[in-house]
């Protein structure tokens, strides 16, 4: 059995793919094992296209999966999880890449870990268009439980995920009802019982090609799944935690509504945070210099 497996879940064009895979392939690690899941539809061009990526491949070491149907991000990534045999799973994003001493830096650590902790995460570095913007570095071990449930950890991608595959079978994977907030779902169940070690070197690469505007009708529905599943774990928390944990989400909410030009719905989060503690400097300095944008696109 190798010591760790990588899973790759796909879908859409595969435009990164073959540079994904080959940052896996070209590891100063050798002991693993690599699935691609295809979570595309069969009769779409992105499944011919995808095929047509992995037939460039031969190596052992790479096992390529496809859904009967399109599942979810969430269900490719247990497909994966089903399949693999290696003591860690290390998740890839279709899009991202992995530095090449990524794996050996990860194992490293885990290897000298204690039993109270499930995985690792690094450093991670964040591109558009080939350029890098913005790299991550100052991250910390420990137990993140009331920032996962605020949705502000920094992870940084669902990428920089490197956990014993023993933790993950206790969990039971992925909630794969959840399109959304996946990663954060999973982590809550993690920071129930373990923490996280930390490299702080940039072993990750981010590629953010796609900037969307979002869709603030889903993302009250995604906050209110989240929220509502774990409102048990959040009542446990201090009066303090509590408010820090509903602001979070709310300004999260307000903000996205904001770039969307959904002022009375921004304004309708914007009150309910301020509930949970009132407006900091910095956001209410957010709130103009979003306010200042659109009127300037005007």
């Amino acid at each position: 059995m190798p010591a760790i497996s990588v899973i790759i879940p796909t879908y859409g064009e595969p435009h990164f793919l073959s540079r994904t895979i080959h940052s896996v392939l070209n590891q100063t690690f050798y002991d693993f094992e690599v699935f691609v899941i295809d979570d595309n539809n069969p009769d779409t061009d992105a499944r011919t296209n995808t095929e047509i990526v992995m037939n460039t491949f031969s190596d052992e070491r790479l096992h390529y999966i496809k859904h009967p149907q399109n599942l979810n991000g969430s269900a490719a990534r247990n497909t994966g999880i089903a399949e693999a045999t290696g003591k860690y799973i290390s998740f890839l994003d279709s899009d991202d890449e992995y530095n090449s001493e990524r794996l050996q830096k990860c194992f490293d650590a885990m290897e000298n870990a204690s039993c109270s902790v499930a995985g690792v995460y690094t450093g991670c570095e964040f591109r558009r268009n080939g350029k890098m913007y913005h790299t991550m570095t100052d991250i910390k071990p420990g137990n993140f439980l009331v920032d996962t449930l605020a949705c502000t950890f920094n992870l940084g991608t669902g990428s920089n995920l490197f956990i014993r595959k023993s933790v993950i079978d206790e969990i039971n994977g992925f909630d794969d009802s959840f399109l959304r907030h996946q990663d954060y779902e999973f982590l809550v169940r993690i920071f129930e019982k373990y923490e996280l070690e930390s490299v702080p070197e940039v072993l990750v690469i981010k590629n953010n090609e796609n900037v969307n505007l979002p869709n603030v009708e889903k993302i009250i529905d995604i906050k209110k799944q989240y929220l509502d599943k774990y409102k048990l774990i959040i009542n446990e928390r201090t009066d303090s935690e509590k408010k820090y944990i509903y602001h979070s989400q709310y300004i999260q909410i307000a903000e996205a509504a904001q770039k969307t030009k959904k002022y009375e719905l921004a304004n309708q989060y914007y009150k309910k945070a301020k509930n949970q503690g009132g407006l900091s400097i910095k956001e209410q300095l957010r709130r103009i210099a979003f306010l200042g944008k659109n009127l300037i696109r005007r």
